[in-house]
């Protein structure tokens, strides 16, 4: 797991380690609150949306265009007789801060709510969007692609979250809960093993 973490704070430049481990959960946390403080459990819905939006937006600057047909990331790969394996780490670990950073973001936005029962189910219907967002942002390089894609995902969420707590759907909760946590399994395997495939490609001119 060090040499993991450690491959994906090299790839990653010092201002997006400063953007995205501390000033945006910050303001997101802000922002959360803010919501429910008007709000109330419905702001934590809303949270979950600005956070998948904010994942999807935030991926642009770190693999933008992994997956177009022309990437320009593996000039940077072929400089190192260790890239492939740099990407990989650095793939799974922003899955998992991804992850990490719902569940954070989500329980203290549920702790100020006073409310707890809906923390798994939010916070893995709010990863699996952003991750399945960003597996196919990858594949434009524009910022005005993952602007799209993070509004869609956003709205997907808020779909599935209004369907289990407003219509009466919410004593199935365990079951769409183990739903979410196999499709979080299933869009982490899919963007690593599909990205690493394209980066292969790339990388050996294939």
């Amino acid at each position: 797991m060090k040499k993991k973490i450690k491959s994906y704070l090299v790839f990653s430049s010092f201002s997006y380690k400063v953007c995205i481990f501390l000033l945006m959960p910050a303001v997101l946390v802000g922002i959360g609150i803010g919501i429910v403080s008007i709000f109330g459990e419905l702001g934590l819905t809303a949270t979950a949306m600005l956070l998948t939006m904010a994942e999807i937006l935030s991926d642009h600057w770190l693999f933008s265009g992994l997956m177009a047909k022309e990437s320009e990331r593996m000039e940077v790969l072929r400089t190192s007789g260790m890239g492939m394996e740099i990407m990989k780490n650095a793939l799974i670990l922003d899955l998992l801060r991804k992850l990490l950073t719902a569940f954070g973001i989500l329980a203290v936005c549920e702790l100020y709510a006073g409310h707890w029962g809906g923390l798994l189910l939010m916070a893995m219907v709010s990863y699996v969007f952003s991750a399945a967002g960003t597996f196919l942002a990858r594949y434009g390089g524009g910022l005005a692609v993952n602007v799209c894609i993070g509004q869609i995902s956003a709205f997907l969420v808020l779909g599935c979250l209004f369907c289990v707590f407003q219509s009466g759907s919410w004593r199935f909760r365990v079951g769409f809960e183990l739903l979410f946590l196999a499709l979080g399994v299933l869009a982490s395997v899919l963007t690593v093993s599909k990205a690493m495939r394209k980066v292969k490609g790339g990388y050996y001119d294939q």
